[in-house]
């Protein structure tokens, strides 16, 4: 059962990638890449436009209506035959209407650079994902490489030496247990090289992308690691101006006053007015025929139904808006609060875990030594190598916590912390 789980993964690993172009980029190119041709970016970006349209439609004038009037028979004795046109006239409602449809399109706007912003922070995360898994590899493969020495030194000792033949087992057992744990580890890497191919969502599926740094360890190619920690009034002050959240609430606060204006308009009377041409004809008087003209004049007048209902819901509407806004603001505030102090603390301790991490380093090649002179035990030497693991996992894990922190800060911000002196 073993052996055949090892195949599947290794078949996985190996026929997979073979069938697309794998190109390695940047987080920077990843980003751009993905705002510039993302598939569903893109059909959310056609929301834009349908605005656009609706705020042309809200700005339309009434058609006019052609009317007629042809009498026939003895009625036609001393009354006219008619045609012309009738031109409906809204009066004060036009523009309010108009201005909601604006309101409305600068949502749409905001929701779209919302979403762009929130693809970013998507390809950043599932970025760090394949690099994360990368780093577990490069722990996984100097693993396996120090269980593969220990076998060649428990080998080299002589046979009669005490426990040699459990020496060799246990180093045995340990390095096939760890080729299971490296397979199961490619094929998490190469399912998270997929999840970022898919986040970036791009139109040709030919090509794979991966990450071009080789590991967390790289610390030469990895930036995220210098990021500088702004006062916490800052980051609240650019949140308040830049928050995505915030300004589609000022939006929609701005769209339902001017819906409560609309409500309040359809009171005002609309007019329409009309005129065209009128006739007798000499046979309907029996002189010379009569021509003219007449002219028509009407009002809308709300009487009997006074849009109360309308006016009522709206002015909810738009209370409902701005309480809806007080409370995000003062949600923000609070969340912006732990954002800060997790990325402050995670920063700290990624900075302990360095050290500790070349301290626990040394610790482990002063103890393979001591194993290969004789002057330590096999048992000794794993020991060491499983807390100097654990120490590797906590140090990547670190960097983990620090950068989730640092998107999420970015996410609720509305803004990149790199880019802060721009504001």
């Amino acid at each position: 059962m073993k052996k055949l789980f090892l195949i599947i993964i290794t078949l996985i690993i190996t026929a997979i990638p073979s069938s697309a172009n794998i190109v390695k980029i940047s987080v920077n190119q990843a980003v751009d890449m993905a705002l510039e041709n993302n598939l569903e970016l893109k059909a959310k970006r056609k929301n834009l436009e349908i605005a656009r349209q609706e705020v042309r439609a809200a700005n339309a004038l009434k058609n006019p209506q052609f009317q007629s009037n042809f009498l026939f028979g003895k009625v036609t004795r001393g009354n006219s035959s008619q045609f012309g046109a009738v031109l409906p006239v809204e009066i004060a409602k036009r523009g309010v209407r108009k201005k909601v449809a604006l309101a409305n399109l600068n949502a749409v706007s905001n929701s779209i650079k919302e979403s762009e912003h929130n693809l970013k922070l998507d390809v950043m995360r599932a970025y760090f994902k394949v690099l994360y898994l990368k780093s577990v590899l490069v722990i996984m493969q100097n693993r396996e490489k120090l269980y593969k020495d220990m076998i060649a030194s428990a080998q080299a000792k002589p046979k009669n030496s005490p426990n040699y033949n459990i020496e060799l087992l246990q180093s045995d057992i340990r390095h096939r247990k760890q080729l299971v744990e490296l397979n199961k580890v490619r094929a998490n890497l190469l399912t998270a090289q997929f999840n970022f191919n898919k986040v970036m969502n791009l139109e040709d599926t030919n090509i794979m992308y991966d990450v071009e740094e080789t590991s967390l360890f790289d610390t030469k190619n990895v930036n995220i690691f210098d990021i500088d920690i702004p006062s916490y009034d800052q980051i609240e002050k650019i949140a308040l101006v830049c928050s995505y959240s915030l300004r589609i609430s000022d939006n929609y606060i701005e769209k339902s006053e001017y819906e409560l204006k609309v409500a309040k308009h359809q009171r005002i009377p609309d007019l329409t007015v009309g005129g065209g041409y009128a006739y007798q004809t000499a046979r309907q008087t029996g002189d010379d025929a009569l021509p003219g003209a007449f002219v028509s004049v009407g009002f809308d007048i709300p009487v009997l139904y006074t849009y109360k209902p309308e006016i009522k819901k709206a002015e909810t509407v738009l209370e409902k808006a701005k309480t809806d806004k007080l409370s995000y603001e003062n949600k923000l505030k609070i969340i912006l609060k732990i954002n800060y102090n997790d990325f402050k603390y995670a920063k700290e301790n990624m900075g302990h875990y360095r050290d500790i991490m070349k301290e626990s380093d040394e610790i482990l090649k002063m103890s393979q030594d001591r194993y290969k002179k004789g002057q330590t035990s096999l048992m000794n030497v794993m020991l060491n190598e499983n807390s100097h693991n654990q120490i590797l996992y906590e140090y990547i894990d670190s960097i983990a916590v620090y950068y989730e922190a640092y998107l999420d800060l970015m996410y609720n911000m509305g803004h990149d912390l790199i880019l802060m002196e721009s504001i």
